[in-house]
């Protein structure tokens, strides 16, 4: 498709300097782009403003997670852009990766009727290693959504505020009969929490660090998905119980990160979901 028009969305939470030159790495291949403020990016979208015109910023007064705003923008988007390419703060393309990606995306284009979204290689694995997990395989950040098709099958689900956004779109996806298509060979520069490696008796694992408040929402959100998709509960359960043995052998603030699972799974059990308003002590 010769006139096919890609917008671009980026999530901003207290966002660094670094987050400009992460997003010069990818602008100038967008027809437009929208910046989402969840607060504290006022510096940031204000250096952005200044040296590329087309630009909409979204500014909420409080946190509004992922879901909420990029169902707005897919709105925002649905009758003037073919795709929405969504993007972590602390996300980047190396030289080139982004035109290489676009270019084979409109490539795709007429033959892509039943594409949800497109996807590159954001752990920069090898893919060979990912085949009995190739359905999980997906971030927002990075991933060019067809539009049409993400409203098609709802958009997020604004339940789950942060964490399993991503993956619960990708589920949804597969079960209604759209790819998720991934070029492996394509990376994406992104991180993944506070990672250290470990190497105990022979086997090798990442301990990610993850704050007290993001270890409640990746638990509670893990609950409710397995819930919706029944096939996940098994891989699901296994994953939290490691993540309470990673925190009670590896981790600090062990105490309270406890204390806030043990809050995600009470919230899961009376179906409290959306932005968690509380505070543990």
């Amino acid at each position: 498709m010769m006139n096919m028009k890609i917008a671009g969305c980026v999530i901003l939470y207290n966002p660094q300097d670094e987050t400009v030159r992460n997003i010069e790495t990818y602008i100038r291949q967008l027809d437009y782009l929208y910046l989402v403020n969840n607060g504290g990016a006022e510096k940031v979208i204000a250096k952005i403003q200044a040296r590329y015109p087309k630009i909409e910023v979204l500014d909420y007064l409080e946190n509004q997670g992922i879901a909420h705003p990029l169902n707005v923008v897919l709105d925002k988007t649905a009758t003037q852009y073919n795709y929405l390419l969504t993007m972590d703060q602390d996300s980047s393309f190396s030289s080139g990766v982004i035109e290489n990606y676009f270019s084979r995306i409109r490539e795709n284009d007429g033959e892509a009727k039943n594409v949800a979204s497109y996807a590159v290689n954001y752990a920069q694995l090898n893919p060979q290693k990912l085949k009995h997990k190739i359905i999980t395989y997906y971030i927002t950040s990075g991933s060019v959504l067809a539009i049409k098709n993400a409203i098609h099958l709802g958009g997020f689900d604004e339940n789950l505020f942060i964490d399993q956004v991503d993956s619960e779109f990708a589920y949804r996806a597969r079960i209604n009969g759209y790819q998720i298509k991934t070029y492996f060979d394509l990376p994406l520069n992104h991180h993944l929490g506070n990672p250290t490696h470990y190497t105990v008796g022979g086997f090798h694992f990442d301990v990610l660090n993850h704050s007290p408040l993001r270890k409640y929402y990746i638990v509670r959100n893990q609950i409710y998905v397995m819930r919706k998709y029944p096939f996940l509960k098994k891989a699901y359960t296994i994953y939290i119980l490691k993540e309470m043995i990673k925190i009670l052998f590896f981790e600090k603030e062990k105490i309270k990160k406890i204390r806030y699972i043990f809050q995600a799974v009470a919230d899961a059990r009376y179906n409290h979901y959306g932005k968690y308003n509380g505070e543990l002590k």
